[in-house]
């Protein structure tokens, strides 16, 4: 089963270290999609703004790379998908 990793690009940047093992690139944008809401929901019971400009980069072990930002929860946009870096 393949790796995927969560990397939140918010103020900073947080790299996902560990990763968790899932069986596509489909489940991993459901992953990263049900995350992003959580994140939200935390942020507003904080009572912290939320910026729909921060997102969520998915990464597999083959370099793919899935970009969701906040605001995609929204606005019922497409993921936007990546080469590999070279």
């Amino acid at each position: 089963m393949p790796r995927y990793y969560f990397h939140l690009y918010a103020k900073e940047l947080m790299r996902d270290e560990v990763g968790e093992d899932l069986p596509g690139l489909l489940t991993a944008g459901e992953v990263a999609r049900r995350s992003i809401g959580e994140l939200i929901a935390e942020q507003i019971a904080q009572g912290q703004v939320v910026d729909l400009g921060h997102r969520l980069e998915v990464e597999g072990d083959d370099g793919i790379v899935m970009v969701m930002k906040y605001g995609d929860l929204f606005t019922g946009a497409t993921v936007n998908r990546a080469a590999p870096n070279s």
